[in-house]
């Protein structure tokens, strides 16, 4: 028998209640938005890509929860009102960012960042001719900076490919050329910073 006065929601019910609102609680506190209501058809195609990363996101957010070195990673980042599962999504909705590929006396160091976690940045060079020369996976220097020595001593002219990675595979590329007339390994000689107004950087997510 329902008693008067009674109300679900200031009861502490949670769940959908009259296709209305809904009432859910997060660290303690009472939440209640409108209640979703699904619209008929298709969507507009950002509407349907915008689901399609969300689903892509949820995916990755229960491979996370089940991973025992995953979530652990991801539960040591967290910060305010977060959880691992909205962590893990807006991690794989958002891919890292160059911040600049600098070519200095001890090697190429690019500075990238990433709204969680950089997982690996990889560098390739190659020749005036489009060969590969050399590849390889830049070492981490702190939490912005990575470097990578070239084992070739005479790479002036060539292009460098820099990809940076995230934990569930969004990947940011950046190509740029070394200008100058040489840059030795070692010994270099002077330190020289490649413009970034040569290539634009390409992002994606993972397939």
């Amino acid at each position: 028998m329902i008693q008067q006065g009674f109300n679900a929601i200031s009861s502490g019910a949670s769940g959908q209640f009259g296709k209305q609102v809904v009432v859910y609680y997060r660290y303690g506190k009472q939440i209640i938005a409108k209640a979703p209501r699904k619209r008929p058809g298709r969507g507009t195609d950002a509407q349907e890509r915008t689901k399609a990363n969300f689903r892509g996101g949820a995916l990755w957010s229960a491979k996370v929860r089940k991973s025992a070195l995953l979530h652990a990673t991801y539960k040591a980042g967290l910060h305010g009102s977060l959880n691992v599962h909205n962590l893990a999504i807006a991690d794989f909705l958002q891919a890292p960012v160059i911040h600049g590929v600098e070519i200095g006396d001890g090697g190429i160091v690019v500075t990238a960042t990433d709204n969680f976690k950089v997982a690996m940045v990889t560098v390739c060079l190659y020749s005036r001719n489009g060969e590969l020369v050399e590849s390889g996976t830049a070492v981490q220097e702190d939490d912005e900076r990575w470097l990578f020595v070239p084992g070739k001593k005479q790479l002036d002219g060539c292009r460098v490919v820099v990809s940076v990675k995230d934990l569930p595979g969004n990947e940011t590329v950046r190509e740029v050329v070394m200008e100058g007339e040489s840059v030795m390994y070692p010994p270099a000689v002077n330190a020289m910073v490649v413009s970034d107004n040569i290539a634009a950087d390409h992002r994606h997510h993972p397939v």
